[in-house]
């Protein structure tokens, strides 16, 4: 596939969308360039001037992190000037900053015009149709899309109705398989765990010499807490691999769900599934040895080596246990959710030039992400907490803050005191950044 590029304000105006996932409405849009690439885009929303004034210097440091060239500052109305107070905020800030501020665009009624410019014509020119912008076909085939506002989003994580037929059943399916699984030995809780309910849960575990090949996998004795990962990863396994789906999926909603409240087997599949998030020698041999036959390298989430990008902060996880700082923003685009947000691609389309498989790696994470959703649709909001953890992990690595964002958001709905949830929203808020995003 050949180099996506963008000609002129119109393109770039088009494909803001389908980086944000959705419409943006009443919005101000910050895009950043280095040099030819694209990178940060930033989005708040749009407020009058005795707010405009606090809100855009909360959004400012996280736009200069990423030491920019230039900028264009976009505003999205529903009426005249509604976007100008905070559109004017940002832009005297940028400036202040130094950095190059080289459009200032307003789009509203599906026309779109440079604010100041004389040339414009009054009701501005109209937004090309996306079949006439051939950077769209590009961000479709990568899986992209444009959902009509950020609400549509938020249903894609949302649980199943409490009215559902099958919504009884599901829970008590779920609650079997976890009453199981504690029998077992396994830990059943919604919080991190201390050191010594670790060291309880690792005993679970029978440690095996260097060179006993996978005992647990080979035609050995499995202890009854091992039959039940074992069940749990062949349903991860199908889910993830597309293999699953449908009524089979029903079937399999137990042992996808049931393990995720034992915090060592739901972070060791957010470890494999995002390399470097969580560092796979702290769990016990034989855990990362049946991730591996289970799953297997491909569901592994590619990071993109970006030319230039900054040094790798730490993953939520990491960061909460070893009390890391805000790190450095990769230089692609994010999107942190919420009144202001960020997008961060690291591998954007407009760095694609290799061959089919530049292509699939960059496509995959979206693909896992919609499966992931799936279930999320099809779990009871009393279990559907650590699923949604889940989500929010893999959407902030691969750089999908708009959706990390409203998986976490609703996980704290259903369960405000959730780890991981607050660790990926407080992630997206400070502006944490994953090594770099797939």
């Amino acid at each position: 596939m050949p180099k996506i590029s963008l000609s002129g304000p119109a393109e770039l105006l088009t494909i803001i969308p389908f980086h944000l996932g959705f419409q943006p409405e009443r919005s101000v849009v910050v895009v950043c360039f280095h040099g030819k690439r694209l990178g940060l885009v930033a989005r708040q929303d749009a407020v009058d001037h005795p707010v405009a004034t606090e809100s855009a210097p909360q959004l400012l440091p996280t736009v200069l992190d990423g030491k920019p060239s230039s900028v264009a500052v976009v505003g999205f109305e529903d009426e005249p000037d509604q976007s100008l107070p905070l559109l004017e905020e940002l832009v005297e800030g940028l400036e202040r900053a130094g950095v190059v501020v080289r459009e200032r665009l307003v789009v509203r009624g599906g026309r779109w015009r440079s604010v100041g410019c004389d040339c414009c014509p009054d009701e501005g020119w109209l937004l090309p149709e996306q079949a006439d912008v051939p950077a769209v076909a590009s961000y479709v085939a990568l899986g992209h899309s444009v959902l009509p506002d950020r609400a549509c989003l938020a249903r894609l994580v949302e649980p199943l109705d409490a009215g559902a037929p099958r919504h009884a059943l599901t829970v008590a399916a779920i609650d079997d398989w976890q009453r199981r699984y504690a029998d077992a030995g396994g830990s059943i809780s919604g919080s991190v765990p201390g050191p010594e309910a670790a060291r309880s849960r690792r005993s679970g575990w029978r440690r095996r010499p260097a060179d006993a090949g996978l005992s647990v996998l080979d035609g050995g004795d499995l202890s009854a807490r091992q039959f039940l990962v074992n069940d749990a990863l062949v349903a991860w396994s199908g889910l993830l691999h597309g293999e699953i789906e449908g009524f089979g999926l029903e079937h399999w909603l137990p042992a996808v769900v049931g393990p995720l409240r034992d915090v060592e087997f739901r972070d060791a599949v957010v470890g494999w599934l995002c390399p470097g998030s969580v560092s796979l020698e702290s769990f016990p041999d034989e855990l990362v040895a049946m991730l591996e036959v289970f799953l297997g390298p491909d569901l592994h989430v590619r990071s993109s080596a970006v030319a230039g990008s900054a040094s790798a902060p730490a993953s939520p996880a990491s960061a909460f246990s070893s009390g890391a700082g805000r790190g450095s923003m990769a230089e692609w685009m994010n999107d942190l959710d919420g009144d202001s947000e960020v997008r961060d691609d690291a591998l954007a389309p407009s760095a694609l030039d290799g061959g089919w498989d530049d292509w699939d790696d960059a496509a995959a994470p979206r693909l896992l992400l919609s499966r992931l959703e799936v279930v999320c649709r099809m779990t009871p909001a009393a279990h559907a907490a650590p699923l949604l953890s889940v989500v929010a992990s893999l959407a902030w690595w691969c750089g999908d803050g708009a959706r990390a964002g409203v998986a976490a958001d609703r996980a704290l709905d259903l369960e405000p005191d959730h780890c991981l949830s607050l660790l990926v929203r407080q992630s997206l808020d400070v502006g944490l950044r994953p090594p770099a995003c797939a």
